[in-house]
């Protein structure tokens, strides 16, 4: 029987599992059997199938993976103590066995064991155990997992290409030990070349000076494209940064002795605490905080060693890194110590001789946002703060990418607040903005930057009433999102269509189009999905969440009852898995969307009520928990909270004062009714 694919990986969509399977699907893909085994007929492995390599947006994840699985050799299950509780593992090998294939599954022992890690369907192969791939090490990091991996994935190997295994692992060993040898050869041969060099070296002395010059520019070349460039040449590029942190970790020791053979110790110096800087930069992006932290306190202790002799690039890079240190505190959701970091890189950054203006925006900027996850009140004085640094000087690419930055978040926080007016003329400034950098420099940073600004620009003026405005700049921007999006391995990309597909679902949703709105939603819920799954990142993960309670809303008001069951109590499961690593505004939005889950499913109206309570405890000026809390007040007979909350919303905007009428009117035609109700939509039509 002829296989479409060789390998199947099934695995939880969690971040080790996710990096794990990444790292042995690179590895059967590139893996070549040894010539010897090869010459006696055995074929190689041609093509190995994981979701987030194989799945198009537009198609439905069942089908695509039950007809991958049909045509599969061997399934490899990663198991972890994660894998028992996913419904979907379990429902791929359970195929699996239904398909005749039972005795061609092989599981891939992460960390547990069998009671805690297999699933329930694994457990029934009786011979299960013979074909376990041990990589259970000390610590359990991938990368100390990968190193004992490619010995036990053999066993797969050998049933995939039809080898006798012992056969095959004789053949790598052999394999192994020429590769051994041929770089031993190679070290001897450097080696003595070494030599060759050395003697002529010492034969011209008098050029010995120019020949150590040339070397410590070679020598700080390198390092400079090992702790600038690598970052920048692969960051972009989705799934890298683990890597990036891994090559930077590796080679440590290496970029130390390049850096010491250096003749001025301060540039040394600096160069090796760039390189501190660069890794702790990583590792916060692959979530490791108390790793990154590590890195960039030792960042910072060597630019306050070096900013002694007062060299403005010295305390340039160390009140800089005071501002790195509170993004990753800020990423790790420690937004009180974020803040003493930021507010300790303004101070040295305004005690220079002449301060970098462009540098100061962007702590205040930081400073800002940090707030707005707080709920600090005091955001909007560090947003003006920010702009006044930058917008006199507004005609330099650099600076209008930054005002235009800086009106953007801005924005943001005035719309999560509830002031729309206010947030849709910053947004349209931040449009503006945006488009001038366009005219100076079209590059696809700054085109995704601006066609986000669109999206969240759309958003406010649908909640102002402005429908026609918003739909004339959703249609502008997906257009040219969807061409972007094309490239399905990107995933900044696939985020920025994804949003603009949400915020557009949103602006139908208000016109009671709930059938266009649903084909919105779904496709921003797909999209989210394949993201979260494929980062696990907890950004990602609320999102997604978020996009779910959306078309479960929207399913709702369309009289799809089950359906709005179904979708609330998945898109809350999601939300639960990371309620702790969440910031105060996204656990605000949690408890809101269960307000509305245990009103409009439940109908546990004081639950409700105690949710959305909740929800305004943590931000008092969110929209939708202030909405919940007026809904909750009518029903549990608090009439004149209702008023007043559901009155100051509806206030806020002509298109929130149309939600809240189509939301009653959604909540009568499922059986939900107050006496007070009717009081409520009169109360509406005078606002």
């Amino acid at each position: 029987m002829s296989f479409r694919y060789d390998v199947f990986f099934s695995y939880r969509h969690r971040p080790l599992d996710n990096e794990i399977t990444k790292r042995v699907f690179q590895w059967f893909e590139s893996y070549r059997l040894p010539a010897p085994v090869k010459a006696r007929g055995a074929k190689e492995i041609e093509r190995a199938f994981r979701d987030t390599e194989e799945l198009p947006v537009s198609r439905i994840l069942t089908e695509t993976i039950d007809t991958a699985l049909c045509s599969t050799n061997v399934l490899v299950v990663i198991c972890s103590t994660d894998t028992p509780s996913s419904a979907w593992v379990d429902r791929e090998i359970e195929m699996f066995i239904e398909l005749g294939r039972a005795e061609h599954v092989f599981p891939l022992l992460v960390n547990g064991d069998e009671e805690t890690s297999f699933p329930p369907s694994l457990k029934k192969i009786p011979d299960i155990r013979e074909r376990i791939m041990d990589v259970r090490v000390p610590g359990g990091t991938a990368k100390e997992i990968m190193k004992k991996a490619p010995d036990q994935l053999l066993k797969a190997v050998a049933d995939i290409t039809g080898c006798d295994e012992s056969e095959l692992r004789r053949e790598n060993t052999f394999r192994k030990n020429r590769q051994t040898l041929r770089r031993t050869v190679l070290a001897a041969a450097i080696l003595t070349f070494t030599g060759i060099v050395s003697f002529s070296l010492m034969s011209i002395a008098q050029n010995y000076r120019q020949k150590a010059q040339i070397r410590e520019q070679a020598t700080l070349q390198i390092l400079s494209e090992l702790t600038y460039g690598l970052p920048k040449h692969l960051g972009g590029m989705p799934g890298t940064y683990s890597r990036i942190a891994e090559i930077l970790e590796e080679n440590a020791e290496t970029i130390d002795t390049i850096i010491s053979l250096s003749s001025d110790d301060s540039d040394a110096a600096f160069e090796a605490a760039v390189n501190r800087e660069k890794l702790a930069n990583a590792r916060s992006l692959l979530g490791r905080h108390e790793e990154a932290l590590s890195a960039q306190d030792s960042a910072v202790q060597s630019f306050e060693r070096l900013a002694e002799d007062g060299k403005e690039k010295h305390v340039l890079a160390y009140g800089s890194s005071y501002n790195n240190r509170g993004n990753i505190l800020k990423s790790a959701g420690r937004y009180s110590e974020a803040a003493e970091d930021y507010l300790k890189s303004a101070e040295i950054l305004q005690n220079m001789s002449h301060p970098d203006r462009l540098m100061l925006a962007r702590v205040y900027d930081n400073l800002a946002a940090n707030a707005v996850s707080m709920g600090d009140g005091s955001a909007d004085d560090y947003f003006r703060k920010a702009l006044s640094f930058v917008e006199e000087n507004a005609e330099e690419p650099e600076y209008v990418l930054e005002t235009a930055t800086i009106l953007y978040n801005r924005g943001v926080s005035l719309y999560r607040s509830g002031r729309y007016e206010e947030a849709a003329e910053t947004l349209q400034r931040s449009v503006k903005r945006y488009e001038a950098l366009l005219g100076m420099s079209d590059s696809l940073q700054n085109r995704r930057a601006y066609l986000n600004s669109l999206s969240t620009l759309a958003a406010c003026l649908t909640d102002c009433g402005k429908i026609e405005e918003a739909e004339g700049y959703y249609l502008t921007a997906e257009e040219e999102a969807e061409e972007l999006a094309r490239d399905v391995e990107n995933l900044t990309d696939q985020v920025l269509l994804a949003e603009l597909y949400n915020n557009h679902g949103f602006c139908l949703n208000t016109q009671g189009k709930y059938e266009e709105a649903d084909r919105l939603y779904t496709a921003a819920s797909e999209l989210y999905g394949r993201v979260y799954r494929a980062t696990g990142s907890v950004s990602s993960g609320t999102v997604w969440a978020v996009s779910l309670l959306n078309t479960g809303e929207n399913a709702f008001k369309a009289g799809r009852y089950d359906e709005t069951e179904h979708m609330f109590q998945e898109g809350l499961e999601a939300f639960e898995t990371m309620l702790n690593d969440l910031d105060p505004y996204d656990q605000a939005q949690y408890y809101a969307w269960l307000s509305y889950h245990r009103l409009i499913n439940a109908r546990d109206f004081e639950g409700a009520y105690e949710a959305a309570v909740t929800a305004c405890t943590l931000q008092p000026n969110s929209v939708l928990a202030n909405m919940n809390l007026g809904y909750a007040c009518l029903y549990c007979g608090y009439e004149e909270d209702c008023d007043r909350i559901l009155g100051a919303v509806a206030a806020l905007g002509a298109g929130q004062a149309e939600m809240i009428r189509r939301d009653l009117e959604a909540q009568i035609s499922s059986g939900l009714y107050s006496t007070h109700t009717d009081a409520v939509l009169r109360m509406l039509e005078t606002i």
